[in-house]
């Protein structure tokens, strides 16, 4: 059997994903969350932006978008927040409403299992606060940005704030000749064949 004919069953399940669902998929185990709670600069970062800044959170109601474990909505709540909504569409959330609990936070933290953009009812008409960890590699790779910024128009109070509220990219044009030759202009060797297609 040549490997042009061949095929890969497709479960029924898959057939009916979409890159969202691979997307929130990927979010789903524990592992990417650990690896994130981990990193004790970012961690430890929004805890003191937050923590820092008691006087803007207290009795405020702060919206988290893409809360995973729950964290920042848990340091939310430590900085006086009167109620904490988390959005979490990957099964994460599930975890994240023990992670809640058994830290006491369950009666100032509601978590919601959903895409931002289906909710019809947030329980509330509007928010104090938005906070979200949506950056990416090179800032925007997880485009989260547009959700963020789509709950902003959508709850945000007039006068609100946004945690982060603000970002900078740096870049600066390199070359590797080394990667370069090794992939794109194949020099020597056995692997050094004709690879594309005639249009």
């Amino acid at each position: 059997m040549s490997a042009a004919n061949t095929t890969v069953p497709v479960t029924e399940e898959e057939k009916g994903k979409t890159s969202a669902d691979y997307y929130f998929d990927s979010y789903s185990h524990f592992g990417i969350h650990e690896e994130m709670l981990k990193d004790s600069v970012r961690t430890k970062t929004y805890q003191k932006s937050i923590l820092q800044n008691k006087h803007l959170f207290k009795d405020k109601v702060v919206l988290d978008i893409g809360c995973g474990t729950g964290i920042l909505c848990m340091f939310a709540a430590q900085a006086g927040a009167k109620k904490v909504i988390g959005i979490e569409c990957a099964g994460i959330y599930h975890q994240a409403l023990q992670i809640v609990k058994a830290n006491g936070f369950d009666k100032v933290i509601t978590l919601i299992n959903a895409k931002v953009e289906d909710i019809k009812d947030l329980g509330v008409e509007k928010v104090d606060i938005i906070i979200s960890e949506w950056m990416g590699y090179f800032l925007l790779y997880e485009s989260m940005l547009d959700t963020v910024l789509y709950a902003r128009d959508k709850w945000l109070a007039p006068g609100g704030l946004i945690f982060p509220d603000k970002a900078s990219i740096y870049l600066t044009a390199i070359e590797d000749q080394e990667y370069r030759d090794d992939k794109i202009n194949c020099k020597s060797g056995t692997t050094c064949m004709v690879l594309t297609c005639p249009a």
